[in-house]
Order: C-alpha cells, then structure tokens, then sequence
C-alpha cells in the first residue's frame, strides 16, 4: 500500500510537471505568434510608406498626398506598437537589442518621407538602399524570433 501510494504521487507530480511545462510552452508560442503578426503590421506599414513615397521622388505626386496614403492604408492600430515593444521586452529580451537597432535603420528610413524635406530625384538611391537596409535588419529579426519557437 505504500509503494502504491508513494508511486502514485511520483506519478502525479511528474504530470503535474509536465502540464505546467506544456502550458508554458503553449504560452510562449502564442506570445510569439502575436510579437510576429503586430511586427509584420509594423513592417509592412514602413514598406508602405516609401513605395508611396517614390512618386513623390519622381515628382509625379507630392509629400502631403503620399502622407494622406500611407495614413489611409496602415494595418497599424492604435496601440500595436507598444504591444510589439512590450511583448519584446518581457517575454523576449534577448530580441530587444537587436530591435534597437531595426529602429534606428526605421528612422534613417522616415527621413526620407517626411513632408517638410527636399524630394530630388538623386535622393531616390538613396531611400531605396536604406529601405533595403532596414529589409535585410528586419529579416534577421523574424530568423531570430523564429528560432525562440524551436527553444
């Protein structure tokens, strides 16, 4: 009887064990599939915004209309950036630093379509190699945020 019973509760903790690792890695992968669907938004609304932008560089439009664009056609919604930082920084810091940086490569891009700037054509080049730039950075981090789903 109590072999039985001492068996039973080796039993039962290690199913306790095992349920409780299970939700956690329920858990994270949901966490992850939400960082990856609000980061492709963020992505995707960048993109936007400089293909908008390159009729502007051509002079075949003007900054404010390819601003009203950009603005009407966002898969943003208000709030889905500081959701996309806040699961980055609490349940995968180790992505934070390399976001950090996509950032910086996302302003160097923004830069280049703002309103209030000077849209010559030879600055086109330019916008392009940093959109790249920051295509390439952004890239690295879904690699990276798909490796944590194998971890």
């Amino acid at each position: 009887m109590i072999v039985t019973s001492f068996v039973n509760h080796q039993r039962s903790k290690l199913e306790h064990k095992n349920t409780l690792e299970l939700k956690k890695i329920e858990f994270k992968r949901t966490k992850l599939e939400e960082l990856h669907l609000l980061f492709q938004k963020w992505e995707i609304d960048l993109q936007g915004m400089c293909l908008v932008f390159i009729p502007v560089y051509k002079g075949a439009n003007t900054a404010e209309n390819a601003m009203k664009l950009s603005t009407e056609n966002r898969l943003q919604e208000k709030g889905d950036f500081q959701k996309l930082q806040t699961i980055l920084q609490l349940h995968f810091p180790e992505l934070f630093d390399d976001f950090g940086n996509l950032i910086k490569l996302r302003d160097d891009v923004l830069d280049y379509c703002r309103e209030n700037r000077s849209f010559k054509r030879q600055k086109l080049d330019e916008l392009i190699k940093t959109q790249e730039a920051f295509d390439n950075k952004a890239k690295e981090l879904k690699v990276m945020m798909a490796q944590q789903a194998s971890e």
